[in-house]
Parts: C-alpha cells; structure tokens; sequence
C-alpha cells in the first residue's frame, strides 16, 4: 500500500481491507482442509491413495501460499507496538512534515497504522539525508 505523508491521509485506507481478511480466511480454511485430509488418510483405514495424497498437498501448499500473500497485505492494517509508538513521537518532534500527517490523522478519529509509520519512517530518512 502506497501512503504519501506529505498530502492528507487516504479517506478510504480501509477499503480493501475486508477483502483482504475474506481471502485470507477462505484460504486458510482450504489449508486447513488439507490438513484434516492427510490426517484422516493416515489415521483412518483407509487404502493408501496417491491420489488422495496430492490432493492432500495441494490443499495445503497452494492455499497456503495464497494465505500468505493475503496475510502480508493485512500486516499493512495493523497497530502500532509501543516501541513504534514511541520511535513514532521522536519522528514527530523531529519532522514538521510527520507532525503535520499525524495531526491529520488524529483529527479524523484514527491511529496511525503500520503502512502509515513506515511511511513516516521512510519520510525521516529522506529529509534525514538532505539535511
């Protein structure tokens, strides 16, 4: 997710957010699958199937890739920690332009959320090396 921290903050940051948490959670429940199927292949007495084993696999590697890739997307939506809290009051103390973002974005009721921090971050080094 692109954030600029010198223009206002995007109105609609949380638009694809449930989209993403929908395709994670139908991914994971296939991964899950998966795994439910090569458990009851092993325990049951069931005739070993290669068969039933690639698919086994394949419900868990495949979805579970796909999981992943969504759950990155989410780790962007997430809260600060306090030591990103803190590193986050230094940059506003140091950087107008930090101080200015969060102030736009306090004002319209949120926190500011991890795609936003590195964003923040990355703004410090920049001005950090020209000055």
């Amino acid at each position: 997710m692109y954030i600029d921290v010198t223009n206002a903050p995007p109105h609609d940051l949380f638009r694809n957010r449930g989209k993403y948490l929908r395709f994670a959670g139908l991914f994971l429940i296939l991964a899950v699958c998966g795994i439910l199927l090569g458990v009851y292949s092993v325990v049951s007495a069931v005739p070993y199937s290669q068969t039933l084993e690639d698919i086994a696999l394949g419900l868990i590697v495949g979805p579970g890739l796909v999981f992943v890739y969504f759950a990155e997307k989410l780790m962007a939506y997430r809260r600060l920690s306090q030591e990103q809290g803190r590193e986050l009051a230094i940059l506003v103390q140091k950087h107008p332009e930090v101080a200015a973002y969060c102030a736009q974005v306090a004002k319209v009721n949120r926190r500011v959320v991890a795609a936003e921090f590195e964003a923040c971050q990355a703004l410090a080094e920049k001005l950090g090396d020209k000055r």
